[in-house]
């Protein structure tokens, strides 16, 4: 566990005078003492924290294989996507995987695989909201969330597995507002037929 330190340094943002803070706090709002000037500072937790100490890296001698990023120190890992060696220092964790940072790179930015993505889409919330919230005008939404909901269902959706319980919902809502418009068509046309005989 890490070890808390006492008192916390800040500098007053107009005199760079050293504003000791104990406790810890979210946030100060007062007067600096020396210029006088209002100071507003948000603080988090890891302030009132003593660092965290690094492992320090391991070089590499003859015998040993050599980082392909850092050749002075050991290859401790292997990327998981290309296999070259990485050392401590250069391999990047995500998930149960290691990575080196073109790797990852590539993923998120040029492949846009969706589990490196900050943000994913959520087709089947999209669907469920074209079903549910344009409920007057499903004779056109109905269809483009069965669209949606085909198209992109193998597709993973984002960092955590979600149950598929809305995505069921989305493809009953949108097939019950079909059915419904289609019954109510033929309703309609059986009026107008009735009324021209």
């Amino acid at each position: 566990m890490e070890a808390k330190l006492e008192k916390a340094i800040l500098q007053c943002p107009s005199c760079r005078t050293e504003l000791s803070v104990s406790g810890e706090v979210e946030g100060i709002e007062e007067k600096c003492p020396i210029c006088q000037a209002q100071v507003w500072i948000r603080s988090f937790p890891r302030l009132y924290r003593a660092p965290v100490p690094r492992e320090s890296a391991v070089l590499a001698d003859d015998s040993k294989a050599r980082c392909s990023f850092y050749p002075e120190l050991e290859a401790e890992k292997v990327c998981d996507e290309c296999g070259c060696f990485l050392s401590e220092k250069a391999s990047v964790r995500w998930g149960d995987q290691d990575f080196c940072l073109p790797c990852l790179h590539r993923l998120r930015e040029e492949k846009k695989t969706t589990q490196f993505l900050a943000r994913a889409k959520r087709f089947d919330n999209r669907a469920l909201a074209l079903v549910t919230l344009f409920a007057p005008f499903t004779l056109f939404t109905a269809p483009i969330a069965l669209i949606l909901l085909w198209k992109h269902r193998k597709e993973p959706q984002g960092f955590e597995r979600k149950s598929a319980w809305r995505w069921w919902l989305a493809l009953f809502l949108s097939i019950a507002w079909l059915v419904g418009w289609l019954i109510l068509g033929i309703v309609w046309a059986s009026l107008i037929l009735e009324d021209f005989s």
